[in-house]
This record gives structure tokens, sequence and C-alpha cells, in this order.
């Protein structure tokens, strides 16, 4: 290992070779290396990559992860939780489910730095200023730069949440923790 081995992430265990597979097929069957986080990179990282800009990079096979099983983690904004699945270190992409509680919601008007989409997976989710309210089924994209809200939970909602870059230009003022706006 290299000198990064104090911030070297678990790596999970070699799973069995399919029968159906051949054995060099398998050996060669991983990702790029790739500087990856999340609840399905953190858990599935099989070997360690080069070391890139002081942080290791990953290999990965094929990853699966179950979301019931995670437990939802507060953000500093009173009411949002999130499980965080995917994350690209070097772009800022991620996949996360986010939680609204009822009454709970973004409390000013803002932009982010990418294109935000978000699939809304129950709940009743609106967009105060325009009226425009996510429900079961419901996809919406707010391009990037685009002003939104404020937002208001109408009951609990969960969201299926992508960034394909960055979140947010600045962190915003809702947020007392700089984590809360990757």
């Amino acid at each position: 290992m290299t000198e990064q081995q104090d911030v070297a992430l678990p790596l999970a265990p070699r799973p069995p070779r399919p029968a159906a597979v051949a054995e060099e097929e398998w050996a060669e069957n991983l990702s790029e290396p790739a500087r990856y986080g999340g609840i399905a990179a953190d858990g599935a990282r099989e070997q360690e990559g080069p070391v890139v800009g002081g942080e290791l990079t990953h290999r990965f096979r094929e990853i699966l992860v179950q979301t019931a099983d995670l437990e939802w983690v507060d953000k500093t904004l009173a009411g949002l939780s999130q499980k965080a699945l995917w994350r690209d270190e070097d772009t800022g992409a991620s996949i996360t489910l986010v939680r609204f509680l009822k009454g709970s919601g973004i409390p000013s008007r803002h932009s982010h730095a990418s294109n935000q989409f978000m699939f809304c997976l129950s709940g009743r989710y609106t967009y105060v200023p325009t009226n425009v309210t996510l429900t079961a089924g419901s996809f919406y994209w707010n391009p990037k730069g685009s002003l939104h809200g404020p937002t208001l939970a109408e009951e609990e909602t969960v969201l299926l949440e992508f960034y394909d870059g960055p979140h947010y230009p600045t962190q915003p003022d809702w947020y007392t923790d700089p984590n809360d706006a990757r």
C-alpha cells in the first residue's frame, strides 16, 4: 500500500467466479479505476487502484444496494435526510435518496451548478412560487443555473435525486455543514 494508508477505504471481499464465466474473463471484468463515494462504492471496493491526486482509486464489479437496509442520515437542514448511493468524487455527480419530512423543505430561492434530476418515489413536494408539485411517479428536471424554490413537503416525501456535476456554486446558507452541499 502507499503512503495514503490512513485514507484507504476497506475493500469488499472478491465474489466467487460464476461457473458460466471463464477465469480470464472474470479477472478482467472490472471497471476502470475511479474515485467514487457513497454506499454503493464504499461497499464494493474490490481492488486498490493507483494513487491519483493523493487519493487511492478503486475498481468495482457489479454492485447491488438494498436501500431498505440503509439508515437515513440527517442533514443540517431540519426535516431533511439522505441515503447517499453513489458519488463521482472528481466531477461531483451523485445519486442520492432524499427524504423531506412533512412541513420541511428548502427555505429559499436558489440554483445549482449542474443539472438536477429528481424522481418522486412517494409524497407531495411543491415548488411554492410556481406551484409545481412532485407526486409518486413524477420526474423533475431543474436545468443548471435555473432559479427555483423555496419548496415545501406537503407530506413526507422520498425523492431519488441525481446531479450530473456539483450541487451548488457556493454553499447555501441553510446548511451549516459543507458536506451537506456536496
